[in-house]
């Protein structure tokens, strides 16, 4: 097991990336839904990749503590596994669950622009992601990155008509909502569309799932998104919820809709 850092300290991570560093100790508890997604996209991505040649390396970017990480990693032993994440938090907590002699190398990287000049690995690889992409800036711009460093993705990314029970709460109360953009289905749609038009792409497959969290009230999912370092928005900074927590005292379901994404360089019949 490795530990690589290129140079990038603390003060050049944007507020997100040191507010999920500074929840890694409790993120596994927390993140419930985030495991469901990892293993749902690993089950979702295994029997595609079946007939394909096996990847020479692994990569997961935004790795977080590892659920997703060790899900490959038990699937394919032997396998270099590349673990990707801009909270240092985050990798330390994923190389202290890991044996030491773990085929793992870890890497102090932003996913976004993740590039072959960053990460150099065997072409026949493959590349997973586990809801890390709705962070990002421009995702179409950052998965054509990815391609250059593996000929094969899989991952997952939230979609905009998650949180419902949440917006529909800053409606009533005429309070702006503070969450993030995320990516709609048509523009997922398009990115995969767009890739195979270019050439870049020989196939892609999508779907979606809805995954469903259940909270006593609305600060009980506050300070779920604050446990694991997810509670900053648009603005970059957590929101100011009190008229909202007001109106969400009773029991809340809050739904979380992710798209799960393969996209392959080579036709999956070749070898």
């Amino acid at each position: 097991m490795s530990a690589l850092h290129p140079p990038l300290t603390t003060v050049e991570l944007p507020e997100h990336a040191r507010r999920f560093s500074k929840a890694a100790a409790q993120y596994p508890h927390h993140a419930r839904v985030q495991q469901r997604a990892a293993q749902h996209l690993w089950q979702w991505a295994k029997p595609a990749l079946a007939d394909t040649p096996a990847p020479k390396a692994c990569v997961d970017v935004g790795c977080g503590t590892g659920t997703l990480t060790r899900l490959v990693m038990d699937s394919l032993p032997g396998v270099p596994m590349h673990a990707v994440d801009i909270a240092p938090g985050m990798l330390q907590a994923l190389r202290d669950s890991t044996p030491d002699d773990a085929p793992l190398h870890t890497h102090l990287l932003d996913g976004e622009t993740l590039s072959l000049e960053q990460l150099w690995i065997p072409t026949q690889s493959l590349l997973v992601s586990n809801m890390c992409a709705q962070w990002f800036n421009d995702l179409d711009a950052a998965v054509r990155r990815w391609l250059t460093v593996s000929d094969t993705l899989a991952f997952s990314v939230l979609l905009d008509d998650s949180f419902t029970v949440w917006k529909d709460a800053h409606t009533t109360c005429g309070q702006p909502c503070n969450l993030r953009r995320l990516p709609t289905r048509l523009e997922i749609d398009q990115l995969l569309n767009g890739l195979r038009s270019e050439g870049l792409a020989q196939h892609t497959a999508l779907h979606t799932h809805e995954f469903l969290d259940q909270h006593p009230n609305g600060l009980s999912f506050a300070r779920g998104l604050r446990a694991i370092g997810a509670d900053v928005g648009q603005t970059g900074q957590p929101a100011q919820l009190r008229r909202v927590l007001s109106h969400l005292n009773q029991p809340c379901t809050f739904n979380y809709h992710l798209a799960f994404v393969l996209i392959q360089r080579k036709p999956a019949t070749q070898s």
